[in-house]
């Protein structure tokens, strides 16, 4: 009998949506270009708050808009930047159209609203201007309660980057915000989580996906994963570009929704979140996913880039014909373990190719910044050369890997090193069923990313730890006590 008490309070737990439950809504859009500034910005903004009265019709509370999505991916910012007042502003009559459009709707339909734009500021002590990639966020009341300017730009010659952190607080969580590069360095992604009491992160992002480890969609759940935090990202569509990829990600790593297509198109997606200390794993442990039974199309018309240095790395071959590896790869003092569990029912085609690969040292991220970078990372390669490990597979790789397991324990953890788990499949897709677990002291810093699902077309699967801490290598009776304690195979 107790067996369905338990069943029915879990499905009540599940339904029933509580005080601080909230519904967040991300819009993927397509920017419109007119024939000038003004036709641009309207016809964006006559979409902008469709979408709003749509998002509205579903329940949602706050709505997350694109980078660039009012303005396109403009190159000269003059011409459509426009004076921002400061925080607290509640009267946009004397200010720009597009502010007080976007106040008034926030109002009008009693819901929050994030939105990116090109912003002006004269310095006050010189006739110089400055211009900036902004985010604007008004309270279902009309306020304007946050203005967070992109810190880490990219290909944004003519912006000048922003110094400040930005939270904004609701009655359904405390939110911070930044950028699309943004999350990739801990100013201002990690720097805002500490000590603020952010529950939920948005996302606003122009976000071009490489393979193997800048997917879209892995570097939002990766980030969610990581840091425990509910995240709505909203990504431009330009599939042709390889723009694309939007999600609402719970704070346990559970890609509530997602948005991810190869058709140029608006979309809207939405879901029910949770405060984080609410969110539990064990439905994602149990197998359950709500992209199931949705069909995969191939994405023929979303563009394949690929930025993997791959000469860079040390390399290990993946024996499949084994149904149970155990191994570790290393560079130079770096050192991870990966423990793979892999098919023995025929679905394995041990013709295949997969490596494991590590790398420890400066790396040019995306051919602007050289970063210290970590990486150690399970690889599908489309043949025995390096070269062509990490890119995108034209035919799906069929090896299916009942569990995958990634571990390691390193000294000197600096406060601005962070780690994220990273994987995506050759469906442009994340892996699922994904847990991660980390461990901080002191001394050392301990990650364990875990993957229970059955998953074929594995592209890379592994651990990324960015910063400027010098990583040395732990002992493995240390390394074992950690996976031991706090998760891992």
């Amino acid at each position: 009998m107790w067996v369905y008490y338990t069943i029915a309070v879990v499905l009540f737990s599940l339904l029933n949506v509580g005080s601080t439950d909230y519904i967040g809504a991300v819009v993927e859009y397509q920017p419109l270009e007119g024939p000038t500034v003004n036709t641009t910005l309207e016809e964006n903004l006559k979409n902008y708050i469709y979408h709003i009265e749509q998002a509205k019709a579903l329940g949602a509370q706050i709505i997350v808009f694109p980078e660039y999505g009012l303005t396109t991916l403009v190159d000269d910012p003059e011409e459509y930047s426009i004076p921002v007042p400061n925080v607290g502003t509640t009267n946009f009559t004397n200010e720009a159209y597009v502010l007080l459009k976007l106040s008034n709707a926030a109002f009008e339909h009693n819901i929050y609203i994030v939105a990116n734009l090109l912003e002006r500021a004269n310095a006050s002590d010189s006739n110089t201007t400055y211009y900036y990639n902004t985010n604007v966020v008004f309270s279902s009341n009309g306020t304007l309660v946050a203005r967070y300017r992109k810190m880490n730009l990219y290909n944004e010659p003519k912006l000048t980057p922003g110094t400040e952190n930005a939270i904004f607080n609701t009655d359904f969580g405390t939110f911070a915000v930044f950028t699309c590069m943004d999350i990739m360095y801990y100013n201002s992604s990690q720097a805002v989580l500490e000590n603020t009491g952010v529950t939920d992160v948005v996302f606003p992002t122009a976000w071009f996906s490489h393979f193997p480890f800048y997917m879209a969609l892995s570097v939002q759940q990766g980030y969610a994963l990581a840091n425990k935090v509910n995240l709505l990202a909203a990504n431009v569509n330009l599939p042709s570009r390889a723009l694309g990829g939007s999600s609402i990600i719970s704070s346990d790593g559970t890609i509530l929704r997602r948005i991810l297509t190869d058709v140029s198109s608006n979309n809207i997606a939405y879901a029910t979140l949770k405060p984080p200390s609410s969110s539990s794993r064990n439905f994602a442990l149990m197998g359950f996913d709500i992209f199931r039974n949705e069909t995969r199309q191939p994405l023929s018309n979303f563009a394949n880039l690929t930025y993997f240095e791959y000469d860079k790395f040390n390399y290990k071959p993946v024996n499949l014909s084994s149904e149970n590896v155990t191994e570790e790869i290393c560079h130079g003092d770096f050192c991870c373990n990966f423990n793979l569990v892999i098919a023995r029912n025929g679905t394995s085609n041990t013709s295949e190719v997969y490596k494991l690969a590590a790398f420890k040292g400066q790396m040019t991220y995306l051919n602007k910044t050289e970063l210290p970078i970590r990486i150690c990372t399970l690889l599908g390669c489309v043949n025995d050369e390096i070269s062509s490990c990490g890119v995108w597979p034209r035919t799906a790789y069929t090896t299916l890997f009942r569990q995958m397991t990634v571990w390691g324990n390193w000294e000197s953890a600096q406060p601005d090193q962070f780690i994220r788990p990273t994987g995506i499949r050759g469906d442009w897709e994340p892996l699922y069923n994904a847990t991660y677990l980390e461990n901080k002291t002191n001394e050392t810093v301990g990650a364990s990313f875990n993957v229970t699902r059955p998953t074929n077309n594995v592209v890379s699967f592994g651990l990324y730890i960015t910063g400027s801490a010098s990583v040395a290598q732990v002992s493995w009776f240390v390394v074992v006590f950690m996976i031991f304690v706090f998760g891992g195979f």
